[in-house]
């Protein structure tokens, strides 16, 4: 096909700068960006599965597992530290850079700008680089479809590209449900091309046995998985069974929420998107069995996908902003072609490296507030604070890398609703009976059920706003000075009493034994508390890893848990 305009090779290499200068602002922003709440818990997947536990059936879980065991080996690789999250991000620059290779083979018959306008576009969407440098199963999803359909696409077609394509649809309906709708929307548009075409060899498939033959390569693998962990009827119960009660019931909202904002922060994306399906109609118009035929069905489907969710968030447009990316491209190409002048031309140049610099800036606005500097502290202070063995509790994970409490790890808003009687009952009991020593408060903490927050309220003091460690406040009784209480030692290891001071002002009691220094050891259990003196308050607090003695801070300001 010819190219629809002129392609100076100063524009071809500006262009390649350009995508280069992008790529880097990417990697910066995947390793700088300020972490999303959903991030920590597929982070603690990750590092579950490193540890031979399988989802549905050790943990809770409804997505399905392909990102968790994609990354699982880096914490196998790199340890315990709860900061090797940020290696996860790292990783999410290897399907980032398989999208933009995708996008630009999808519109290499397009010509060598088209092609190259596709991923510098793609990098310049705020809505796409947001989430599809973040650890969600929805950016792998939506990398791996756009390399099947790149796949699809390549010209000439061979057996090779038409199994990777078939394993690559798969991949992808493993990494997220939600690819089971448009993925299985583009199968069956191939497998009516291959039903309608009898007489006449297919064109949207090159190779068709190959192309099953990958299908049923990648279906043999995840079913090997399922079967070897034993995990297929946890797998459908939580997965298909559950999921779908679950998206009938969560409280719900339209998904102009979050689309009408997506088309405001990047308008000029959307229109060129819209210029660029339209001007492509027409020729498949003509030449219907091409494999525009499959990008043009994705763009419905995608949308579709995420229109039709109960609760369609932002990252759930990743694989539709992904198939936009080629007729973005394409509409530049259409525009610039009723530009006849060299004065228009010019006009039009500049105004496309404009809205590169203008989206490019929306992208920087992205590591306003500091980035996830402090969200790198908070973690660094649990790898001090304790070690790979101890217990945390939070309820979205954001401990990353130490072992959880319960089965339900994490809860969302249905599930805080629907299990408020377990949450109430259970929770409690576990945190105790597996010796929880540490809660991360999160965004979440508020909405649990009132009982669980009073149990960790007055079990769990703040190291700071973010951090609680095992402890329990005491107030003495003005009028008598003497305090009868009890304290419920978590587990066997060492506490301490703060302030050290209120040893020399009275007399501390446990189980009839005088405590003498601040520092002492404790067995797990319940243990009477008795203390006679002039002090107003003290608190009976775990002693951390570090051994180091810590004064509770309430009111520190929480800066840990962010939503998006």
């Amino acid at each position: 096909m010819t190219a629809p305009m002129t392609e100076p090779r100063a524009l071809r290499w500006g262009l390649g700068v350009v995508l280069g200068v992008l790529a880097l602002q990417a990697s910066r922003l995947a390793l700088h960006k300020a972490f999303s709440i959903d991030e920590f818990q597929y982070a603690h997947a990750a590092w579950l599965m490193a540890h031979g536990q399988v989802p549905y059936r050790d943990f809770f879980e409804v997505h399905f597992p392909l990102v968790y065991q994609v990354l699982a080996p880096l914490f196998r690789m790199l340890g315990d530290d709860p900061r090797n999250v940020l290696a996860l991000r790292a990783a999410m620059l290897v399907p980032l850079a398989g999208a933009c290779v995708s996008v630009f083979l999808l519109n290499r018959r397009e010509g060598r700008v088209a092609a190259l306008l596709a991923p510098v576009l793609l990098l310049c969407t705020p809505g796409f680089l947001h989430f599809a440098t973040e650890v969600r199963p929805d950016a792998l999803t939506a990398a791996l479809f756009l390399g099947a359909l790149a796949a699809l696409a390549v010209q000439p077609g061979s057996a090779r590209s038409s199994f990777l394509a078939g394993a690559l649809l798969v991949a992808s309906a493993w990494g997220s449900q939600k690819a089971l709708f448009f993925g299985g929307l583009v199968v069956a548009v191939l497998l009516a091309d291959l039903l309608v075409r009898r007489v006449t060899p297919p064109s949207l498939i090159a190779a068709p046995r190959a192309f099953f033959l990958g299908i049923g390569t990648a279906v043999c693998a995840v079913a090997a998985y399922l079967t070897v962990t034993g995990s297929w009827s946890a797998w459908w119960q939580w997965c298909f069974v559950w999921a779908s009660e679950h998206q009938r019931h969560y409280p719900g909202f339209s998904w102009r929420e979050y689309l009408v904002p997506a088309l405001g922060e990047q308008p000029a994306f959307f229109v060129l998107a819209c210029v660029g399906f339209v001007s492509t109609f027409p020729r498949l118009l003509k030449h219907p069995r091409t494999p525009d035929l499959l990008l043009f069905v994705a763009v419905p489907a995608t949308f579709g996908a995420f229109a039709l969710q109960r609760a369609p968030f932002p990252y759930s447009l990743l694989p539709f902003l992904g198939v936009l990316a080629p007729f973005a491209a394409r509409g530049v190409l259409a525009v610039s072609s009723v530009l006849r002048t060299p004065v228009l031309r010019t006009l039009g140049l500049a105004g496309l490296v404009g809205l590169f610099a203008v989206q490019a800036a929306r992208v920087e606005a992205l590591l306003d507030g500091g980035g996830n500097a402090r969200q790198r502290e908070v973690l660094a202070r649990i790898a001090v604070l304790t070690g790979p063995e101890d217990v945390v509790y939070d309820n979205s994970g954001g401990y990353v890398s130490r072992p959880h409490a319960h089965f339900y790890f994490y809860t969302d808003a249905y599930l805080r609703g629907s299990l408020a009687g377990l949450l109430s009952t259970e929770m409690p009991r576990a945190l105790v009976e597996q010796g929880c020593v540490l809660r991360v408060d999160d965004l979440r903490t508020s909405g649990l059920p009132l009982v669980l927050r009073q149990f960790l309220d007055a079990h769990y003091l703040p190291h700071d706003g973010d951090l609680y460690l095992w402890g329990q406040r005491y107030r003495v009784p003005r009028d008598s000075g003497v305090l009868e209480d009890r304290f419920l030692a978590v587990r066997s290891d060492r506490y301490f009493v703060q302030p050290a001071s209120t040893l020399e002002t009275g007399a501390l009691f446990i189980d009839g034994q005088r405590i003498t220094t601040p520092e002492f050891p404790l067995s797990r259990g319940e243990h009477q508390v008795r203390y006679e003196g002039r002090a107003e308050a003290f608190q009976l607090l775990w002693l951390p890893r570090d051994a180091k003695r810590w004064t509770p801070r309430p009111g520190a300001p929480a800066t840990y848990s962010r939503l998006f």
